[in-house]
């Protein structure tokens, strides 16, 4: 869902409403007769003086302007629970398709979306904490276990943990006009009894939609300068960075270049190569495989997602990522994986450091996002020691914990720290998310199933067509039949996922794939769904649908199951299985 300009009109509730002077409760007839009065009085043609011209062709946009929303029953149904608001998104075109009471759960879905973004744009500051915490102490062994003082030992363990380290920055936005805005950043560090203050001034300007500079000043002596420059096109990826200061110009800055390019036009694999100069020089090498979810061409993921499936499971991205790189002189090899699942709104994370010195680190890591809040959490494992970090996030209010765990590397608290969390959340996956997300396929469907029910013309279209069908489909079956060509003996359109709740969501359209039988050969493009075919209607709106096909060929049966938008192309050979009847 995209956002479209921001309009000048429709700011108050109801003001749309003021404008053609009529109440909230207003049928559509009254709005009509409303606009074509006001639409006659003030029509720009009818005044003479340039004034009033002037005044009339105003008052007369307005009125289109709130004719056009309000003789509109989705936009009108959108302005009422939403505002203004509402009608700065970029609905999808099948929204207006839906059934009334979903379209109305969906709105009520975007208000949370809506409220965040007026909450950020009120609570313009945006703050960050960070409390490191060293808990080694209650992982620390003890030569010889005192089990009889169990409670005085967890007492003194507790006592012995402390705060490392604690970070509290706060930032105040401003946008000056569409390309540039600007942004005050107050941080405060203390470690142990040291304390230290930042004042950081940044300005952001976007030259072209692909051109974007970052310039930050640190307001204290010696005023540290920061300058990002990016540029990113579809095959191409620059960053430079650069650290100096303004009163020792003669100082080599540190400097960083990231070059990022698309190696191959058929593939998704990418290149990219990191240089930095300055007092300890680095240099590295990446190959990267950008993972895509497993849509068919033409599936929007928006709309897939509104049928959620039972398991979550069914539109994963898979990212991957192989590099080295040379800190000092010795290398390091990197190995980094992710998991996005998009329907839990969840990631999963996975990284490996090796190099000659330094030893094997990992790192292992899940994020959780639903819009307005996120939770994340990073274990890290390394010789020199086991921390897991913590991040909460909402409205742009983040909270960090680094905790460290252990000061040295120890094969037992690994596993556990690995093990133990994995386990409830597959337990809690198992019996939490899974009955939930059950709960919501039912609910849906059972809507879906409702509207299919009562669509009576729908149903009437598709009998009268098949009607219309039958007699050739019968000649071209004995044709078919005669010769051993291709003969559809049932075919099936309807939700993908096959359970109890979708399984009266489906059609019968064996005579419609009939009838697209050509010389013992069948062929629908994809790109686009099958519901528009003649004796087909989708009776699982929203939801991802397949066509199952049963046919013989050569006297042989054979079987498809097709995704909605992917083409379909038979005889196929792997089609073929045993005939069992």
């Amino acid at each position: 869902m995209g956002e479209s300009p921001v309009p000048d009109y429709a700011k108050q509730e109801g003001y749309l409403y003021s404008v053609l002077n009529v109440s909230k409760a207003a049928s559509q007839a009254e709005i009509n007769e409303r606009h074509r009065a006001l639409s006659l009085i003030f029509h720009p043609d009818k005044q003479q003086d340039e004034q009033l011209k002037a005044t009339s062709t105003k008052e007369f946009l307005e009125i289109q302007k709130a004719y056009q929303v309000l003789s509109d029953p989705f936009l009108r149904q959108v302005y009422d629970s939403l505002g203004s608001e509402g009608l700065r998104l970029q609905w999808l075109p099948e929204m207006r398709l839906k059934p009334n009471d979903e379209i109305k759960a969906i709105i009520e879905e975007t208000k949370p979306f809506l409220q965040r973004r007026k909450m950020e744009e009120s609570i313009i500051p945006r703050g960050k904490m960070v409390c490191s915490v060293d808990a080694s102490s209650l992982f620390a062994p003890k030569s010889s276990p005192d089990y009889q003082n169990f409670a005085r030992s967890a007492r003194e363990r507790l006592g012995k943990m402390h705060v490392i380290a604690q970070t509290l920055s706060y930032t105040a936005k401003k946008r000056i006009n569409d390309k540039t805005s600007a942004s005050l950043e107050v941080r405060s560090n203390l470690q142990g009894k040291t304390g230290s203050m930042l004042y950081l001034g940044t300005v952001r300007h976007q030259f072209s939609p692909r051109l974007v500079t970052l310039t930050t000043l640190n307001l204290r002596f010696p005023y540290t300068t920061h300058l990002d420059l990016n540029y990113d096109d579809p095959n191409n990826a620059l960053t430079f960075k650069t650290i100096f200061l303004p009163l020792a110009p003669a100082k080599l800055p540190e400097t960083t270049l990231v070059l990022s390019r698309k190696l191959l036009r058929s593939k998704r694999y990418r290149g990219q190569l990191s240089l930095h100069v300055g007092r300890q020089g680095s240099a590295a090498f990446f190959l990267t495989s950008p993972g895509t979810l497993n849509l068919s061409p033409g599936e929007s993921l928006e709309s897939t997602l509104r049928t959620p499936t039972t398991s979550g499971l069914q539109y994963v991205s898979f990212d991957k990522s192989i590099g080295i790189a040379f800190d000092s002189i010795l290398p390091k090899l990197i190995a980094e994986a992710s998991l996005t699942f998009a329907e839990l709104a969840t990631q999963l994370k996975c990284s490996l450091q090796w190099g000659l010195g330094t030893g094997l680190l990992g790192t292992l890591g899940c994020q959780w996002s639903n819009g307005s809040y996120e939770a994340g959490s990073n274990l890290i494992l390394a010789p020199s020691g086991i921390v897991w970090e913590f991040d909460f996030a909402y409205l742009e209010q983040r909270l960090s914990l680094p905790i460290v765990l252990s000061s040295q590397f120890s094969q037992f608290l690994a596993l556990g720290t690995i093990v133990v969390p994995s386990t409830a959340a597959l337990i809690g996956y198992r019996f939490i998310v899974v009955p939930r997300r059950r709960a919501r396929r039912i609910a849906h469907l059972r809507a879906a199933k409702k509207v299919l029910e009562e669509d009576l013309d729908t149903r009437k279209e598709r009998s009268v067509i098949e009607a219309l069908l039958r007699d050739a489909v019968r000649k071209q079956i004995r044709l078919e039949t005669g010769r051993e060509g291709l003969v559809i003996r049932e075919a099936t359109y309807g939700a993908s996922e096959a359970d109890e709740e979708s399984q009266n969501l489906w059609l019968d359209v064996t005579i419609p794939m009939q009838a697209l039988v050509r010389n013992s050969q069948l062929h629908i493009p994809g790109g686009d769904t099958k519901a528009a075919l003649q004796g087909f209607s989708d009776p699982a709106p929203f939801a991802s649908k397949s066509l199952r096909i049963h046919y013989l060929f050569r006297g042989c049966v054979h079987y498809a199951e097709i995704p909605d938008y992917m083409p379909v192309v038979l005889p196929l050979a792997e089609h073929r299985v045993d005939d069992l009847s």
